[in-house]
């Protein structure tokens, strides 16, 4: 299997959850949750970009705190009026037309219970560094308006005695982006100079419930398991994480056994 297939073939299958959960208690904002850097430009393709920005690692980036991001607080205020800050996102399901339709919706679901279940990962509220990654990418195209999905490569490195994060961050305006900004060369150059491959994060987008929005679903579709999958087989990946602005998804390479894949 190519390790580049696409993680996002079955991304916009979200509406998988049956039971919906608690509400999410709104975290707090703290102005330390900050990107410090620019990111430098690797390459561009029309509008998709991948980025690389590389900065010393501080506690605060693992800590359930939010941005101080106007736009994104707004993106969570919207899902909160819809009532849709749910951490078992409920939405719209679809109507499997052939059988074999209907045997990947099994395997979705499968894949979203055994998420819900804790078997494998768990899903917690969403953490100060994926939170500045989703609203960076919302900052560049709105995902109410026009929902997209980013892939983030987050390595780790240990210099003269100072934790170091390195992020490769590839994004377009299309729902998908394209292969060229994936950032796994440059992964890999990271890696050949010492960087760990702590874990890829990419999102879910918004769905639909009736009129009301609904979160993506925070669980690893089939085709995002076998790209993980080939990760962590072929790159040393960590962990897997699926974010929608409100909970992370986060399973360690070792557990994806466990999740159905394409």
């Amino acid at each position: 299997m190519s390790r580049t297939r696409p993680i996002f073939g079955a991304l916009t299958l979200s509406a998988l959850l049956l039971s919906c959960g608690a509400p999410a208690a709104d975290l707090a904002d703290d102005s330390r949750c900050i990107l410090p850097t620019y990111p430098d430009t690797v390459r561009t393709d029309g509008q998709a970009v991948l980025l690389v920005w590389e900065f010393p690692d501080d506690p605060v980036y693992s800590s359930f705190v939010l941005p101080v991001d106007s736009a994104y607080l707004a993106y969570r205020e919207a899902i909160r009026t819809d009532g849709a800050d749910l951490e078992h996102p409920v939405a719209d399901q679809p109507t499997p037309t052939t059988s074999e339709e209907a045997a990947l919706w099994s395997d979705e679901r499968f894949n979203g219970a055994l998420a819900r279940s804790g078997e494998a990962g768990i899903i917690e509220p969403i953490r100060c560094l994926d939170a500045l990654l989703f609203s960076f990418q919302h900052g560049r195209v709105s995902q109410l308006a026009q929902p997209t999905e980013f892939l983030a490569s987050v390595l780790r490195k240990e210099v003269n005695g100072e934790s170091r994060l390195a992020i490769v961050f590839g994004a377009g305006e299309a729902m998908f982006p394209p292969k060229t900004v994936y950032g796994f060369d440059v992964v890999d150059e990271h890696q050949a100079r010492g960087w760990r491959y702590w874990y890829a994060l990419h999102n879910h987008t918004i769905q639909r419930n009736g009129d009301l929005l609904a979160l993506g679903t925070p669980a690893l579709s089939t085709s995002d398991v076998q790209l993980t999958r080939n990760l962590a087989a072929g790159s040393g990946l960590e962990s897997a994480r699926v974010t929608n602005g409100f909970f992370t998804y986060s399973v360690p390479a070792t557990k994806l056994g466990l999740l159905r894949s394409r």
